[in-house]
């Protein structure tokens, strides 16, 4: 009776402070509607405002950092978010039928060149003076990982040119990946030299690995180096892949490197491309590994393997030389990303962007305003949003937390 007596008393002290509107304590949404169906309201909005809701109160932030929330949004999401290199910064756009949205300077570093991209991180390389006050803190160039959408930025080591072979000048191409074993990302660097006293240094493209939290670079042997590739793209099952021409440029080889096992092995080609195919390059398309050739005067080839390692699996589909705009039919042609409405986003030789819609069979022409779009400089990519913060700050790495600020406060905008 007693019991019964508090609780009723209880009760008629919370209905007269709500009364006079006075607050007991603060109810939020998530406390009224369902966690889930909060998340699934979320994950349909644009990254814009997933961002602005990360400011609403301490219990949105919580929910939307979650794991699985970034998960939920790669599943549900109606956009497509790319990420474009220029001269002047790194933007990301947002896509869907009839809508774009462009996020100006999500790194607003002249000259920083995106050189990988995957799962919401971006690795990059930026003269070192745009990071420090002190310019005789550092010299040459720096690598640095980044999330665009949090504001996460690190620097990493860049590996010592004087550990190789031949000590001359170096080119390098980069990957970035997740080893999902270890839980750990994993950046593959390979390097050749540049004009080498010896003929055999060509031969010695040396590879390799960095896991970020360990802020140590290991050789992990020799690997081809990519013939016509500006980066490592390509994950597909956990490996990075890339294409090899022989020196004379009569046969084409298509390799891969496990991120998990750290080992390297060829992929089979499809059966009607011969070995004299040199104008292709390597991407993926709805999570299959395509491969887009460029050689045909009549069409333009994509290929697809639909069950990986299976050489029997590669599927074409072609578009047909006469629907592809008189400007570019000359020009290499790369497939970046498929849309949800059956369209392809594609980028051609000469820097510019399109959208190619299959049952239409016809090209648009991306118009991005006030972004210079130079083909030397061009890096498009998919970016698959993360707004799960990551542990990139262990081990030595170095926070930049001046030009990290900028981000979100240019995402949120």
């Amino acid at each position: 009776m007693a019991r019964k007596k508090r609780r009723t008393q209880k009760s008629i002290k919370q209905h007269k402070a709500e009364e006079s509107g006075k607050e007991i304590s603060k109810t939020s949404l998530i406390d009224t509607v369902s966690e889930s169906l909060v998340a699934n309201i979320l994950a349909g909005l644009p990254i814009g405002c997933i961002c602005a809701w990360r400011c609403v109160s301490k219990l949105f932030l919580k929910l939307i950092s979650e794991n699985w929330f970034t998960k939920l949004y790669a599943e549900m999401s109606p956009y497509i978010t790319v990420v474009i290199n220029t001269n002047f910064g790194v933007h990301l756009v947002e896509l869907a039928k009839g809508y774009y949205r462009l996020y100006k300077s999500v790194i607003s570093i002249n000259k920083a060149k995106i050189i990988g991209s995957y799962n919401g991180l971006l690795l990059y390389l930026v003269r070192c003076e745009y990071l420090y006050n002190n310019k005789n803190h550092c010299s040459g160039q720096c690598l640095c990982l980044c999330n665009p959408i949090l504001g996460q930025y690190v620097s990493l080591p860049i590996p010592d040119n004087n550990n190789y072979s031949f000590h001359g000048p170096r080119k390098e191409v980069y990957g970035l990946g997740f080893n999902t074993k270890t839980g750990k990302y994993m950046i593959l660097r390979i390097s050749t030299p540049v004009d080498p006293p010896h003929p055999i240094y060509k031969k010695r493209s040396e590879a390799d690995v960095l896991i970020v939290d360990t802020n140590t670079w290991k050789r992990v042997g020799y690997l081809p180096y990519p013939s016509n590739e500006e980066s490592l793209g390509g994950i597909v099952k956990g490996a990075f892949h890339w294409l090899f021409y022989n020196e004379m440029k009569t046969s084409t080889s298509l390799y891969a490197f496990n991120i998990v096992d750290e080992r390297n092995y060829m992929i089979s080609l499809p059966p009607d491309i011969g070995n004299d195919n040199v104008n292709m390059s390597v991407g993926v398309l709805n999570n299959c590994l395509c491969l887009f050739d460029n050689s045909n005067p009549a069409h333009f080839g994509i290929w697809s393997m639909k069950e990986y390692g299976v050489r029997e699996s590669w599927a074409l589909k072609c578009i047909l030389t006469a629907s592809i705009p008189a400007c570019i039919c000359k020009s290499t042609l790369h497939p970046v990303a498929a849309l949800k409405d059956d369209g392809i986003i594609i980028k051609s030789g000469s820097g510019d962007f399109y959208f190619y819609d299959h049952k239409d069979m016809n090209f648009t022409r991306f118009e991005i305003d006030n972004v210079e779009l130079l083909a030397e400089f061009n890096y498009l990519a998919i970016h698959s949003s993360n707004f799960c913060p990551v542990d990139l700050m262990s081990t030595g790495c170095v926070l930049d937390t001046k030009v990290g600020a900028r981000c979100l406060l240019h995402i949120s905008k």
